[in-house]
């Protein structure tokens, strides 16, 4: 169980990583969408959701990918 919490957070902090840098959010800017923080709940959930969140990921980006 630690194990699966670990690699959650683990997820998380890449996660979080990727959505704050300079690059997502000069694409946020250029494509006109809305720039949310992630909060306590999104985090908490992301941690304990996380194969669920990486393969709705995977499916969004492969789809966006082979378009």
């Amino acid at each position: 169980m630690i194990t699966y919490i670990l690699i959650g957070i683990a997820f998380m902090f890449l996660f979080e990583c990727f959505a704050s840098s300079n690059k997502t959010k000069k694409y946020y800017k250029k494509v006109n969408k809305s720039y949310k923080e992630f909060g306590f709940w999104e985090r908490t959930l992301g941690i304990l959701f996380w194969p669920i969140c990486l393969g709705i990921f995977l499916y969004h980006f492969f789809k966006e990918f082979f378009r």
